[in-house]
């Protein structure tokens, strides 16, 4: 059974934008529609002090609306540069992996992409990853493209 509607997480870093264009791809080939999606947090005066301190693996999680609207129609833009023309973007407030699933219910996505970013290394065991959570949660498929 051919995927018709593909989700896809970023974050605006070069390995989310190698999701992107997999995502793409593959939406390309099946003719799907794929949406891309990005996560902020609403608080853009925490946001900033939070960036100033946090470690660098996980400031790509601490954004704002502008920026994640930002990131969101990047991954737009290259999509489209690949040829696809059915392309929607959400942007939401919260958690990337809640993010990702939630827009795979509302739209009906039958697949997700996801990049590795964050499947490495001992904190992945503490405070588990996006990837991994959307795989253990998805109501749909998941793919994850190897981004690291």
């Amino acid at each position: 059974m051919p995927y018709r509607n593909v989700v896809v997480g970023t974050d605006g870093s070069e390995s989310a934008e190698g999701a992107v264009r997999h995502a793409a791809e593959l939406a390309r080939a099946f003719g799907a529609r794929l949406t891309v999606v990005t996560a902020f947090q609403k608080h853009p005066e925490e946001t900033a002090k939070l960036q100033a301190v946090a470690p660098e693996d996980i400031r790509w999680m601490l954004t704002d609306a502008v920026s994640a609207e930002e990131k969101a129609n990047r991954g737009r833009a290259l999509a489209k540069a690949l040829g696809l023309t059915d392309v929607k973007v959400r942007v939401g407030d919260g958690d990337p992996a809640e993010q990702l699933i939630e827009a795979a219910e509302d739209t009906g996505a039958d697949l997700i992409v996801v990049g590795s970013k964050g499947m490495t290394g001992a904190k992945r065991f503490l405070l588990g990853s996006v990837p991994n959570r959307v795989s253990h949660h998805a109501p749909c498929d998941v793919i994850i493209v190897h981004t690291v």
